[in-house]
């Protein structure tokens, strides 16, 4: 609390960083797991790129388009895990509900996760062209 020439009080304006809304908490209990995600999303990347670099895809293609493929892919991946906090802070707007619990974000996560790692293998094997690629090792 400030005194303004008079002696007046003067009440400190409240900041995003001074007041703990329900909406930063919501967005910083998200954010805290996007390493996790991350490890696990470039993790799968990388092993199947390694695992797939044999495949004929990569020559008709070019392994630095395949790379920034894989890039471009963990980019949108990033993106499409906004909505987990997004549909958080819109849950009790849209349904009256109170809001999720730790248990709901946490199974969320979890669902969420489990959805993009099957995403981003399938999405490799398409890339590689895995499925209908005759490769004699």
């Amino acid at each position: 609390m400030k005194q303004d020439e008079n002696h007046n009080t003067i009440e400190t304006p409240k900041t995003a960083f001074t007041d703990p809304s329900p909406v930063k908490e919501i967005i910083l209990w998200w954010e805290k797991r996007r390493v996790i995600y991350n490890v696990l999303i470039v993790g799968l990347s990388i092993f199947s790129i390694y695992s797939y670099w044999d495949y004929p895809m990569r020559t008709i293609k070019g392994g630095d388009q395949i790379i920034i493929d894989a890039i471009v892919f963990i980019f949108g991946a990033n993106l499409l895990y906004t909505m987990g906090w997004g549909f958080d802070i819109l849950m009790p707007c849209l349904f009256k509900e109170k809001g999720l619990t730790n248990k709901s974000k946490w199974f969320l996560f979890i669902l969420g996760t489990l959805f993009s790692l099957a995403w981003t293998n399938s999405y490799f094997l398409i890339e590689f062209d895995v499925l209908f690629a005759d490769i004699k090792r």
